[in-house]
């Protein structure tokens, strides 16, 4: 754009929405993320110069998973735990095992998927749990209502955050645990053998004195 002064310059590259896209722009990043970009070109030959950055700066957006070594597309493990892919009857079973207070869990899930039950809003999971007979008027009832919207969310969350590895494997919490165990493991290898250092060292000092 053009000011008072001369050229202003915007910086995208440090903008809060580039930060938030920052996974997009990565081909090799091991993080799932759904994202729809809209790359708005001129027609006109005075605004090529910036359709053609436009371009440039849309064109790495990666589309279709994560990219090995060699650039080719792995296949994704699909994450159990994300109630998007959940079926209808994974979903209620989901809210039998997890909230077993819930008599009839058919009856608030009805026919929608994992995916449709998600795209609700908090207020739709109020009457839904009233609809299975239990009195939303209720202060247990109402706080029940509000658990299963955020336990709902928290899945959904968990599962677009998950580490994976370069092969579309899932990094497990048990995996990262057994990580973070071995490097403790190593840390303290390591510090043991400079205290061992240490010691010939000083042995081999007082020798010579």
């Amino acid at each position: 754009q053009t000011g008072m002064g001369g050229n202003t310059h915007v910086p995208y590259r440090r903008s809060k929405l580039t930060l938030l896209m920052k996974d997009v722009f990565d081909a090799g990043c091991t993080r799932l993320c759904s994202t729809v970009v809209l790359a708005t070109c001129s027609p006109l030959a005075s605004d090529v110069s910036h359709s053609a950055n436009t371009l440039k700066y849309s064109s790495p957006l990666r589309g279709g998973g994560i990219l090995n070594d060699g650039g080719k597309k792995v296949k994704m493990q699909v994450d159990a735990s994300d109630p998007v892919l959940w079926s209808n009857m994974q979903v209620i079973e989901w809210m039998r095992k997890t909230y077993p207070s819930i008599v009839n869990p058919s009856i608030f899930v009805e026919e929608l998927s994992g995916v449709q039950l998600c795209a609700l809003p908090e207020k739709e999971y109020y009457s839904r749990l009233e609809n299975t007979g239990m009195s939303c008027a209720d202060a247990d009832s109402n706080k029940l209502a509000k658990d299963i919207y955020l336990a709902i969310w928290t899945l959904m969350s968990d599962a677009k955050t998950r580490k994976r590895r370069k092969d579309g494997s899932i990094i497990t919490i048990e995996d990262e645990e057994k990580e973070r165990l071995r490097i403790v493991k190593a840390t303290e290898e390591k510090a043991r053998t400079w205290v061992e250092r240490e010691k010939h060292l000083k042995s081999e000092v007082s020798v010579v004195s």
